[in-house]
């Protein structure tokens, strides 16, 4: 009686979940290769001549100094509101400045006639009437003081002490770059209960969400107002970037933790995937492979991130991991159990 043991069915079960590349790239003739347990770990023969016929390709591996990120998303906004708040602030300087120049007559006047009242040259009509202009021009000139004040309090209340600094100041280069283009103010909505790390100075950012081609955008502060509608923090940024302008919406890409950590970036096609385990193939001379977990890969841009698992200088399979993957699995199936 003939019975199939449980392993066969398990890899059977595997290649049915596995998208078998070997398919496509002809099958490999089993007369020109073989499969060797060493120590526990199959390593695959393959020779030049099958490697080269199922398009089987491997590149040496560098490694980087990486720091994990994370998306968030902003918008480049007008500096209209700012403009509006000099010209208030303007006015009002002027006035005070009015205000101050008629409260400097007034008290010039009133210490004029003091001294024609003690030789008495004036009434004492005339310098009531004058002490009351004084004190006139001096609540006049209090209350320009006033309405400056207030125009500061709720610029910071609303932009903070920077952007409301670049407002105010007569001449100030920051504002000048925001009016004519050469740079643009930036706002940056965080996830509730996240924060910038500390020391940021700068991020990156693109309006088409392309890290690839992301440029980098400069911290000015933090926002003194949360996001309405995630309570998240706000922080205003400065990018002199031309591709960017105000209206536009921005992906921002931001570090996770403060230091780097070391180790390679793999293609996305290198990386097998099965029963929730990864890894890739390992090159260990011109004819053998093995495969190799890895843990925790981190997806990036051009592909995955492996932290401290794969050595600087090791080469490993880009195209063809799940023609490999499929031919080890395929050589655990065995043939058939005898039952006698």
């Amino acid at each position: 009686m003939k019975r199939y043991s449980f392993s066969f069915f398990f890899a059977l079960i595997s290649l049915y979940t596995i998208n078998i590349a070997a398919t496509e790239a002809g099958d490999i003739d089993n007369d020109l290769q073989s499969i060797q347990v060493t120590n526990g770990q199959a390593v695959i023969f393959l020779d030049q001549e099958i490697q080269q016929s199922s398009g089987l390709k491997t590149v040496k591996l560098q490694q980087v100094d990486f720091q994990a990120e994370f998306i968030v998303y902003g918008k480049a906004i007008s500096v209209s509101p700012l403009l509006a708040i000099r010209e208030q602030y303007l006015t009002a300087t002027a006035n005070r400045a009015g205000t101050k120049a008629r409260l400097t007559q007034a008290e010039n006047n009133i210490s004029r006639l003091r001294n024609l009242y003690k030789n008495e040259i004036v009434s004492t009509r005339k310098l009531q009437s004058q002490q009351a202009q004084w004190q006139s021009d001096k609540a006049a000139y209090k209350s320009s003081t006033y309405q400056s004040q207030i125009i500061i309090n709720n610029s910071q209340m609303q932009w903070g002490e920077i952007l409301t600094q670049w407002a105010i100041s007569k001449h100030s280069e920051q504002l000048e770059n925001l009016i004519t283009g050469k740079s643009t103010l930036l706002q940056l909505t965080l996830p509730a209960k996240s924060t910038l790390p500390s020391k940021t100075s700068s991020i990156y950012i693109n309006p088409t969400a392309d890290r690839n081609t992301a440029f980098k955008a400069s911290l000015i502060s933090i926002s003194p107002q949360v996001d309405a509608f995630s309570q998240g923090l706000q922080y205003f940024f400065l990018s002199q970037n031309p591709a960017i302008k105000a209206g536009m919406n921005f992906a921002a890409w931001i570090p996770r933790q403060k230091h780097y950590q070391k180790g390679v970036i793999i293609p996305e096609s290198s990386l097998a995937w099965h029963l929730g385990q990864s890894f890739v193939f390992i090159k260990t001379d011109e004819e053998h492979f093995f495969h190799r977990n890895v843990t925790s890969p981190i997806k990036v841009s051009n592909g995955y991130f492996i932290a401290e698992q794969i050595a600087d200088g090791e080469e490993i399979v880009v195209t063809g991991t799940q023609m490999l993957l499929s031919h080890e699995f395929r050589s655990q199936i065995p043939d058939e159990d005898d039952d006698d």
